[in-house]
């Protein structure tokens, strides 16, 4: 405590000028050491929120302009969880300090998992911080935690507010003195006071500053992942010898050892399984793990491969774990990556003279998957959340289930629907061309950011200024944003506005991977489309329906499942299971056992997956009698499937409908959205 009166003593002294400068040299380094800045952040918002700080910096006392510096180097966002100010930073000058205890937030709530100079707070549910609720106090640390995703800041949010500096800087608590925070065991709510530690003193205390998950509440047996945390690799035999567990817990060691002894154990006749754990991992040198991708590249033709992932599965560690999923196809098991499939890393490190506190810059963007990857997690195919009642009993749940999968039966292990994340804060870069108007209906081009990079779309509507509803487009497999444009013109000269946007370029390609991952981002697109709407000159927001048609009526049909913007959504001629005519379309170019593989994994996409959960949004199916791409049990099926209301109407048409069709959607819509 006394090394930190002194260290902000001599703080206290330096001119008010240097904290002016401090700001300005983050702002620096941030744009001159990071490769691309901007790529989720616009330059604008970055100028403005720089120099309203070092406007600022003089008034502030030093954890407010802690607070304030930890925001601006966070501002870069998604895929950047290594560019920030972090609290724990051993390179720190000034001294910061730490509330002596250790929280996790598990799928049931936020609990104390370590404890220095006693017990009697673990297990304990953390309710409230200096009279302010839990939830409260996260969202006000939120913005200083860098991150790559959603999984990285519920990793890192509660290390944050576990600083005091932090939490006086944003004026929760009054001082840097002891805090009162309110847990909750059996029912019961107490408060107790605690007071913050040095660092340097909490970590000598807590024992483990690397790791989240502690020993020390665990009331059995403690499972392997954490009582062999800070092994760095190492390997064991599982289910009687069939499944081969390595825990890799750091990227820094070499792996040859362990690739050779994966390599001989794949040669034995009783092993059918390859368990890679990454819980652990937060990262290191993605140099060190070649030999062993190598050697799961190899098992990966005759054995099975899982993969263990979790928050803390970070930097190189997620350099592995998507290389792997690039080589050897893994199935992941546990909760999505801490880090994200292409990531910006390697920092270079400043510190801020006046501050006290290191700036971390990434410098480099590592690309490990495909340059058009929207994903900023890998997520599980088999999701397993960890509850605190599993942890402190020392049950290892993810484990049970990678085993499960590693033995399973194949016709199990499809891959789980893909949930259509993105990133909300990603600059949308509207661009608006010329409005032309032509018997009554109003037409204007514009691109805009649909995920991972612009696309073509137009904005039609009725003449006037609005608000209009609005109904959003999905073309076929060969279709653009140009293809239903007619249906546009229609809808504007009945009061509804539309939004037509290009599909991305290649749809089916016969390679899994890329088409599963073009299906994901042509309904990534979608959103942000929905997003778009606010931006659009006379859009009602609240009155939105999606329309697809064919290939695009599957988008449309995930679209009202993951995304309760739309009220209402048309599917035209659609089917519960797209795989099947995407799959033989590939018939002439893959082989038997290729085609096979490639169903499997297509049909984590079927939109019979997402349309039962597209309610409240209304649903009208059209499909036509003639038509051989969506045979009539696969119709009822999907109609069967879906969430209510619903209603359906067949016509004496082939595939592509007819005038009644459509003219029933148009009054459906109608009815819908201005009725």
């Amino acid at each position: 405590m006394i090394a930190g009166l002194l260290a902000s003593l001599l703080l206290a002294l330096v001119p008010a000028s240097a904290r002016t400068d401090d700001v300005q040299l983050a702002a620096q380094h941030l744009r001159d050491d990071h490769p691309n800045l901007f790529h989720d952040l616009s330059e604008a918002r970055f100028d403005v929120a720089a120099a309203d700080l070092s406007a600022h910096a003089d008034s502030l006392d030093d954890d407010q302009l802690l607070v304030g510096l930890m925001r601006l180097g966070a501002m870069p966002g998604v895929r950047d969880g290594h560019t920030g100010i972090f609290p724990l930073n051993p390179a720190n000058r000034r001294v910061l300090h730490a509330y002596p205890i250790r929280m996790y937030t598990f799928a049931d709530g936020t609990y104390i998992v370590g404890q220095t100079g006693g017990s009697d707070l673990l297990r304990a549910r953390v309710m409230a911080v200096n009279g302010h609720p839990l939830e409260e106090v996260m969202a006000a640390v939120t913005p200083l935690v860098p991150h790559d995703n959603d999984s990285t800041l519920r990793l890192r949010v509660t290390t944050f507010l576990n600083t005091p500096e932090v939490l006086h800087g944003l004026g929760l608590v009054p001082d840097l003195g002891p805090v009162a925070f309110t847990f909750e065991r059996g029912g019961n709510r107490f408060a107790a006071s605690l007071a913050p530690l040095t660092v340097t003193d909490y970590g000598r205390a807590i024992g483990d500053l690397a790791h989240p998950l502690l020993p020390q509440g665990i009331t059995a047996a403690v499972p392997a992942y954490v009582g062999r945390r800070n092994q760095q690799i190492w390997t064991t035999k599982l289910a009687g010898k069939r499944v081969l567990y390595i825990g890799y817990n750091e990227t820094l060691v070499s792996t040859s050892a362990v690739a050779r002894r994966t390599s001989k154990a794949v040669k034995t006749k009783r092993l059918r399984a390859v368990i890679v754990d990454l819980r652990n991992n937060g990262g290191g040198d993605n140099h060190t793990y070649a030999s062993l991708l190598d050697a799961l590249r190899r098992a990966s033709k005759t054995e099975r491969i899982v993969v263990l992932i979790s928050r803390m599965t970070f930097s190189a560690a997620e350099n592995f774990a998507a290389d792997l999923e690039r080589v050897a196809h893994p199935i992941f098991v546990g909760e999505p990556s801490g880090g994200s499939p292409n990531l910006y890393g390697d920092t270079a490190n400043t510190l801020l003279p006046a501050s006290g506190v290191e700036l971390r810059v990434a410098q480099i963007y590592w690309q490990k998957s495909t340059r058009d990857d929207p994903r900023v997690a890998i997520d599980p195919q088999v999701p397993v959340s960890l509850s605190s009642d599993a942890f402190f009993s020392g049950r290892d749940p993810a484990l049970d289930a990678a085993v499960a999968a590693a033995l399973g039966a194949p016709k199990l292990l499809a891959a789980a629907p893909p949930r259509f994340s993105y990133d909300r804060g990603r600059p949308l870069d509207l661009r608006l061309g010329e409005a032309q108007t032509s018997g009554g209906v109003v037409r204007q081009s514009l691109t805009f950011d649909a995920g991972r990079g612009q696309k073509k779309a137009y904005w039609t509507h009725p003449e006037g200024s609005g608000p209009w509803p609005v109904a959003l487009f999905s073309p076929g497999s060969d279709g653009n944003a140009t293809s239903q444009l007619p249906d546009a013109d229609r809808l504007a000269r009945r009061g509804i506005a539309s939004l037509t946007v290009d599909p991305p370029a290649v749809l089916v390609s016969c390679r899994v991977s890329a088409d599963v991952r073009a299906y994901t981002n042509y309904v990534i697109g979608r959103r942000r489309a929905l997003d778009l709407l606010a931006l659009l000159p006379g859009a009602n927001v609240s009155r939105v329906a999606g329309v697809g048609f064919s290939f695009g009526s599957a988008v449309t049909a995930a679209l009202a499942g993951v995304d309760h913007r739309l009220r209402g959504a048309v599917i035209q001629s659609g089917r519960a299971h797209l795989s099947a005519p995407i799959a033989a379309a590939c018939r002439s170019r893959l082989s038997s056992k290729q085609l096979k593989a490639y169903l499997r994994a297509y049909s984590a996409i079927d939109p019979i997956r997402y349309i039962s959960r597209a309610a409240p949004a209304s649903l009208l199916f059209q499909n036509g009698t003639r038509d051989p791409v969506s045979p009539r049990k696969d119709v009822d099926a999907y109609f069967r499937a879906a969430s209510k209301p619903k209603e359906r109407h067949f016509y004496n048409a082939p595939h592509e409908l007819d005038a009644q069709a459509l003219a029933d959607r148009d009054a459906w819509l109608v009815k819908l959205l201005l009725g």
